[in-house]
């Protein structure tokens, strides 16, 4: 089955600690936006209050609204926190979807490793400075090989 969905952890895979993107991030997103594919978040934000401070904690231009909304997935939200297979689960539930069409790309090798044996397809990224101007093209072939 062809991927549907991508779900993108934020700390080290899309943003710094220092509330900055990563190195083609941002183009990443569009380029697969305008590939009409689901985007979604699993991150974890434990000791982070709501929605509000977690923004603070990110680039000033980023939008949540650039991810479907249900699947912007939060371990203070959800009560389950990475590597826990709960809370990949919760995420596929959100989007309707088998978990063979579920792509989860992250940087920690232990989280990718569960979103695989929770039925996802995974694929690591580098940490910062990270890889991910050639993530866009790993993620269209990995989606036209799987179709």
């Amino acid at each position: 089955m062809a991927i549907a969905v991508v779900f993108f952890d934020l700390g080290d895979t899309l943003v710094t600690s220092d509330r900055k993107w990563i190195a083609g991030a941002k183009a990443l997103l569009k380029d697969l936006h305008q590939a009409q594919l689901r985007l979604g978040i699993i991150s974890n934000t434990e000791g982070v209050p709501d929605r509000v401070a977690i923004l603070k904690l990110l680039p000033t231009d980023f939008k949540l609204s650039a991810f479907e909304e249900k699947l912007v997935i939060f371990s203070s939200e959800v009560g389950a926190v990475k590597p826990s297979r709960a809370i990949f689960d919760k995420a596929v539930a959100q989007t309707g979807l088998p978990t063979s069409q579920c792509l989860f790309c992250g940087e920690n090798v232990i989280e990718t490793l569960m979103a695989q044996q929770a039925g996802l397809r995974a694929l690591r990224v580098l940490p910062p400075p990270g890889d991910l101007p050639a993530l866009s093209k790993q993620i269209r072939e990995f989606v036209t090989l799987s179709a």
